[in-house]
């Protein structure tokens, strides 16, 4: 089953950055990111989206690759990376590689979660070690679903856009099935558009486990970029692992 559920077409991509304004984060992402890898090292975005994370890297100096499922978010990506520093490629994660290998892996803002099956995630994370070069690190960022796991009803939000758009989003979980179904509809001024999208969220020792089966081990685990402790309060995680067979 391909990803269609991770495909933003054009009006979502249109206001991808204005959902999640986190400039701050991303500076942090960047310096964490930057600190695993090698000068002039090798990084692959998976689910590089609009490339928020990939660009500021690859301005650094870093050979950085992205891949991602959506053609309309990849087109954003280019107009951000106008001296076309970033080498994308379209396709579905889960299943499809680079053939290469690379210093540091990274996986941010929830994207893990848009793969909505146990095997979708396994699948990703097989060609994470595939692609992960010997001594490398590969970098999970995802919420702890702990807060969302407890949801007995829909929940409402409303997310501002700009000056003349908002977007209402509607958030249900089966917790049978660890799925998240969200619904978001943009309101600018034109007729009213609903998209919808699903997330399997797991648990961070879920994760690790998933994580084992295909061959990677936790290294380190913090609240958020700037090496915060993980704790029982946290409401997020970054993740580091390495390759399991670098174990001493």
């Amino acid at each position: 089953m391909a990803l269609d559920n991770a495909h933003y077409d054009e009006k979502l991509a249109s206001v991808y950055d204005q959902m999640y304004p986190i400039e701050f984060d991303t500076a942090q992402a960047v310096e964490f990111i930057a600190s695993l890898a090698p000068a002039n090292g090798r990084v692959l975005e998976v689910g590089v989206g609009t490339g928020r994370i990939a660009v500021p890297l690859a301005e650094r100096g870093f050979q950085v690759h992205g891949i991602d499922g959506s053609e309309a978010m990849l087109a954003k990506l280019k107009e951000r990376d106008e001296q076309g520093l970033v080498t994308t490629q379209q396709g579905d994660f889960t299943e499809v590689g680079t053939g290469l290998t690379f210093d540091v892996v990274t996986l941010v803002l929830n994207t893990f979660f848009v793969a909505v099956t146990k095997e979708q995630q396994l699948g990703c994370l097989r060609l994470v070690r595939e692609q992960l070069a010997p001594g490398g690190r590969f970098v999970l960022e995802a919420f702890d679903p702990a807060p969302y796991h407890c949801l007995e009803k829909p929940e409402l939000s409303m997310r501002h856009l700009d000056e003349g758009a908002i977007m209402l989003d509607t958030l249900a979980v089966d917790r049978s099935q660890q799925l998240m179904l969200g619904t978001h509809t943009i309101i600018d001024g034109g007729r009213p558009e609903t998209r919808q999208h699903v997330l399997r969220y797991a648990f961070p020792f879920e994760i690790d486990l998933l994580a084992e089966l295909a061959g990677l081990r936790l290294v380190d685990r913090w609240e958020d970029w700037t090496k915060q402790p993980y704790t029982a309060r946290s409401l997020r995680h970054v993740s580091v692992y390495e390759h399991a067979s670098e174990t001493a």
